[in-house]
């Protein structure tokens, strides 16, 4: 009989040494994500003072790619690295499950398939199952809806779905402002560049949070007449909003990009993400400019949207992924605890760390 998940928390917590400072990695993190349902034993991956501790409980022993390892009490095996990568690299891509610091799934998708063990093909078919799931509209409205705590979590719980998808050449394109909290943990996942899409929604003048369109950098107008209709909107309307956001997002574009090289996206897969979508509008309008600007491929992934929203953007993009898909929804803010908006200086600050 295996490990559960519940047995793997207890054996890293038994191990006494900082979390922040161990990771689970081998076929660990596929069991903290719900992808399988036990494994044999547990493999943890340990730096600096943790390690010394952790090594000096068994004999240490050379591993294949200048890594070492000790054998502990319980199926634990604790390396120095990982792939022959430093174990500050391999924590620096992790998540938190449970309390637990677990490998991106990235990371554990790279490392199967150099090995291609038996065992090591049936996990990665058991990870494409999972991600078309995680990623299917009808599947995700089954979900009981719950509130996420903030746009952190919400990235934290996307970035393992699009690592298990193995995008090829990824750039993670945030929609600014609240776009970007929830970017930072997929491109840290992912290990690749984190940029900004500016794309401004073009909102109802009696509910700016409701898109009849929205607008995006280097773009056109993107409307949708059936909204306009239904709001009774007249051209002048329309045309003030767009004249307002055309200037908000020249101003954007200015603060965001200033120092920083042009996005280019030739040949990439874009992965646009945003804390959420009521009506899809922004999002397809980032679509468009992602493929405008040569995207091979484009995934779309929100914090929350609704199942018909998402199954919409999913026929623009090449894929599209919720965190949650909840019903009734009225609007993104009331699916996050907190939703305080998110300042430029912030957005500024989290481009800078990625660089």
């Amino acid at each position: 009989m295996g490990l559960t998940w519940r047995d793997v928390i207890d054996a890293v917590r038994s191990l006494d040494v900082p979390h922040q400072d161990i990771v689970l990695t081998g076929s660990g993190p596929l069991l903290a994500h719900g992808v399988i349902a036990e494994i044999g034993d547990v493999d943890i991956v340990a730096r600096g003072d943790a390690w010394e501790r952790l090594a000096a409980r068994g004999k240490v022993h050379a591993g294949e790619l200048g890594d070492h390892y000790v054998d502990l009490p319980g199926g634990i095996q604790v390396f120095s690295g990982w792939r022959g990568e430093p174990a500050d690299a391999v924590i620096a891509r992790s998540a938190n499950v449970d309390g637990v610091r677990v490998a991106s799934l990235a990371d554990v998708v790279a490392y199967k398939r150099r090995l291609g063990r038996p065992k090591d093909r049936e996990h990665l078919a058991s990870v494409e199952r999972w991600a078309d799931v995680m990623t299917d509209p009808v599947a995700t409205a089954r979900r009981a809806p719950e509130v996420l705590a903030d746009r952190v979590e919400a990235g934290e719980r996307l970035a393992p779905v699009l690592a298990a998808l193995a995008p090829a050449r990824p750039t993670v394109l945030a929609l600014p402002r609240g776009g970007v909290p929830v970017a930072a943990p997929i491109a840290r996942a992912l290990s690749c560049s984190l940029d900004v899409l500016v794309v401004r929604k073009l909102g109802l003048p009696s509910n700016p949070e409701y898109a009849f369109g929205a607008i995006g950098e280097g773009g056109e107008p993107l409307i949708d007449e059936r909204i306009v209709a239904a709001a009774d909107l007249v051209e002048s309307e329309v045309a003030a909003v767009v004249a307002a956001e055309r200037r908000e997002l020249a101003r954007r574009v200015a603060v965001y990009r200033a120092g920083r090289p042009a996005l280019t996206l030739t040949g990439r897969t874009a992965i646009i993400v945003d804390d959420g979508s009521a009506t899809g509008a922004t999002a397809q309008a980032a679509i468009a400019v992602a493929r405008t600007m040569g995207a091979a491929r484009v995934l779309v992934a929100v914090g929350t949207a609704p199942p018909d929203v998402l199954a919409m953007l999913g026929r623009h993009a090449d894929r599209a992924i919720a965190a949650m898909t909840p019903e009734p929804f009225t609007s993104v803010g009331q699916w996050y605890r907190d939703f305080s908006p998110t300042s430029d200086d912030e957005v500024l600050a989290v481009l800078r760390t990625s660089d």
